[in-house]
């Protein structure tokens, strides 16, 4: 074979092998390369997640860590999270898609809401929402930054994705998943709900005044089943069964909005010089409710929460059989075993703190017989 020849043969040789390398390397997975379709975070390791911050362009933020079994609100004194709201949106990240991909440019960053909240040239409309999941060393797992989300429907009014900027900067993507409801403050984050007890299960209802003896008022039931009754109304007053049945229901998904320094509680609850609201419950749980005064100029309303047991009143029973009396005796004493435990439990998740509650949760929490009464008409 010609010289020439051997030459021209290498030549094609070396082009047809680089044009099997390009096709190669198109084809083959690239180092965090992210498809049309493929989950955003497929990695995220979410057994490892020990603290989160979120980051809005107000400054401030949340920051979330995991203080033994239990997720805390570390900038709100240490009170617990809202797990659920939490892990919510985890599983929502991590099972977000891809729906498109283009380039980070600035323009686009501004115009997506997507500049880093810590970026101090940005404006404060330009920049969106940075969430930081670390591990319990500090370390970041990950970290991007949520923007505007995509609306669609008539008028722009439903949300069809979030725009998205990971760590690296480069590329903006559009997920399939919504995040509008994630908190940028502290309280946004709190474990709202406290006490869920329903009104038939309250016997007694006891109001007590600021010197820890004058009873205000007290209503009762005979037993399950009755209405609660207005004790010692006063002659030729009737009783208002609307605010009666509102007062019951104050314990019925008593949620909070905020909590306030439990080093300032005292202070806090003591300037109110508040009554206290005695609930006890046909199995002998009993919950304390301090609400303080009036709301303040803000329509700000404390209250302030305590809970112990008192064996119930004993259940007549009809049997003659003295072997199954001590018998109910021995169950009673270990049901009220447990209550007790259940109480002092209870007692240490919410005796220390003072809650920020709705007014017309407050309004509801009346310390005086007057607001149980019928008014009288003109």
């Amino acid at each position: 074979m010609k010289g020439k020849t051997l030459g021209v043969l290498l030549i094609v040789l070396a082009v047809l092998t680089g044009l099997v390398f390009v096709v190669l390397m198109e084809h083959a997975p690239r180092e965090g390369k992210r498809e049309l379709g493929s989950l955003l975070l497929k990695d995220l390791p979410v057994n490892d997640i020990a603290a989160v911050s979120i980051l809005g362009a107000d400054g401030g933020g949340v920051q979330l860590v995991k203080n033994g079994n239990q997720w805390v609100v570390k900038n709100r004194f240490g009170y617990p999270a809202d797990f659920s709201k939490l892990t919510g949106f985890v599983r929502k990240l991590r099972d977000a898609k891809i729906g498109r991909s283009f380039a980070a440019s600035e323009k686009v960053l501004s115009r997506l809401h997507l500049r880093d909240p810590e970026d101090k040239t940005a404006e404060k409309e330009e920049k969106g929402t940075a969430v930081t999941f670390m591990d319990t060393n500090g370390k970041v797992l990950v970290r991007l930054i949520v923007g505007e989300p995509l609306r669609g429907g008539e008028g722009g009014m439903f949300p069809e994705g979030q725009y998205v900027l990971l760590g690296n900067r480069k590329t903006v993507y559009l997920v399939d998943k919504q995040f509008e409801g994630l908190g940028k403050t502290p309280p946004a984050w709190l474990k709202k709900d406290v006490i869920d007890v329903k009104a038939d299960n309250i016997r007694k209802i006891t109001c007590v005044g600021p010197d820890g003896k004058t009873v205000l008022y007290a209503c009762s039931r005979p037993e399950k089943g009755k209405d609660l009754q207005l004790l010692h109304l006063p002659p030729g007053k009737q009783v208002n069964p609307a605010s009666v049945n509102r007062l019951a229901g104050a314990l019925s998904d008593l949620r909070i909005e905020n909590v306030i320094d439990p080093a300032k509680a005292g202070a806090s609850i003591e300037t109110r010089n508040s009554s206290v609201i005695e609930y006890r419950l046909f199995n002998g749980m009993i919950y304390d409710l301090y609400p303080g005064g009036t709301c303040g100029k803000t329509d700000t309303c404390y209250l302030k929460i305590s809970v112990r047991f008192e064996n119930p009143p004993l259940m007549k029973t009809t049997s003659g059989d003295a072997s199954k009396k001590e018998a109910d005796k021995g169950k009673t004493a270990d049901a009220g075993k447990t209550m007790e435990q259940k109480a002092e439990t209870l007692n240490k998740k919410l005796g220390r703190w003072i809650f920020i509650i709705p007014k017309w949760k407050h309004d509801a929490l009346v310390t005086d017989r007057a607001s149980l009464l019928e008014k009288e008409k003109k």
